[in-house]
């Protein structure tokens, strides 16, 4: 389905279901006795719901870990997008995964029924809606609290008070705040206090899987690497979600120039199979002696992996692969504007944020559903090719 379709159906369609799954509710509370059941004698199950963003389930991952620490018997189940299942099969704080296929309409109504069967199954005490106030994540909500009513719904403070009565513990959303300390407040709100915030098991498990065979690509044979020791992974994508991320196309052609002609240095470009056409089209615009390998379209998550564990950088744009990156300790070179790194930036020393903060800057956020009417980029644009260049010569290669 098209990411802008489900972005209108939610915003115009999602409140009056949920709405009506309110009242629905309340009558039937007239009825009914609600309990809350008390976590520290029985907690067997947690549901957490994260649809879209794999960086936002790979950040949360230690958060989950900690949750598994203070209620020791329980199992963490992940509602998500199909494409996210590989990933969360991987994250030690993961114990089962139940997927939403969202690649056309029949698969979304099939896979949407037998979803909700799935969290039904578990019984949960526990609901984390971890979406950041869409409200197709508090449509799911709802209606598995239909099917058990006795349990703990957390999700983040909304400044519409009918969204608000879907849970029963609202937290707040610090925009000052990193995401990771937004996530741990998550797990603060049901008594787990996450002391060491870290991704040591989550790169553990990372680099477990990887696949070398992603350096078997026949591209790799040629003879313009076999001189090259080094390796610099370029991702020009940004997710469907929002495409104006997208440091310029142009800027990106003239840094990958600059950067192959580096000695020892190949580059490889990546991306997913919706970005094939993207990346193809900025490797024509490329001189043909220069050394690079376009792999976009042609790995899968292990072998993904295994690419940033023997390359020396990533420069990316603000997307799920940044944050693999970050996991898993590849220094990276990230570009921001529409959402800021204060929010969702990579955390250590190991990267470099450009981001220009201009008086329009952030213009998406978790209240208009990511969406923006930008339809000029400056605060991307105005990060220019020397800039960056000057930066990893310094910082990374030197």
């Amino acid at each position: 389905m098209n990411i802008k379709a489900m972005q209108y159906l939610d915003k115009h369609f999602g409140p009056p279901v949920c709405r009506s799954l309110l009242f629905l509710k309340a009558i039937f509370s007239l009825f009914e006795k609600r309990t809350m059941p008390d976590l520290d004698k029985q907690c067997r199950n947690i549901v957490v719901i994260k649809f879209f963003g794999m960086g936002s389930i790979l950040l949360v991952s230690p958060v989950l870990g900690e949750l598994k620490a203070r209620y020791k018997k329980s199992k963490i189940t992940m509602v998500t997008l199909s494409s996210n299942r590989k990933l969360c099969e991987i994250l030690p704080s993961i114990d089962e995964v139940v997927v939403l296929d969202i690649s056309g309409p029949l698969k979304f109504t099939a896979s949407f029924f037998k979803m909700l069967l799935e969290i039904n199954k578990r019984k949960a005490e526990v609901i984390i809606d971890l979406e950041f106030l869409t409200n197709f994540s508090a449509m799911v909500t709802l209606l598995a609290d239909f099917f058990n009513r006795h349990k703990v719904i957390v999700g983040f403070n909304s400044p519409l008070r009918w969204r608000n009565r879907v849970h029963n513990l609202n937290v707040s959303f610090g925009h000052s705040s990193h995401i990771s300390k937004v996530f741990i407040k998550v797990a603060r709100s049901l008594k787990a206090d996450v002391k060491n915030f870290n991704f040591k098991s989550e790169q553990q498990a990372l680099v477990e899987v990887k696949d070398l065979s992603v350096f078997e690509d026949p591209q790799f044979k040629d003879n313009r690497f076999k001189s090259c020791k080094k390796l610099i992974c370029v991702n020009v994508n940004s997710g469907e979600l929002c495409l104006h991320r997208r440091w310029p196309a142009n800027y990106f052609v003239r840094l990958i120039e600059s950067l192959a002609g580096i000695e020892d240095f190949a580059v490889v470009l990546i991306g997913g199979k919706s970005d094939l056409r993207y990346v193809s089209e900025i490797e024509k615009k490329l001189s043909p002696e220069i050394k690079v390998v376009n792999l976009a379209g042609k790995t899968s998550l292990p072998q993904l992996i295994a690419l940033f564990v023997k390359a020396n950088l990533l420069i990316s744009n603000d997307s799920g692969p940044l944050h693999l990156a970050e996991v898993i300790g590849l220094a990276t070179v990230s570009f921001f504007g529409p959402e800021t790194p204060a929010l969702y930036g990579p955390l250590g020393d190991n990267h470099y944020v450009f981001y220009s903060d201009l008086y329009c800057s952030p213009c998406i956020n978790i209240y208009n559903s990511k969406m923006s009417a930008c339809a000029n980029n400056l605060c991307l644009q105005t990060i220019s090719v020397d800039k960056v260049l000057t930066v990893i010569k310094d910082k990374f290669l030197l």
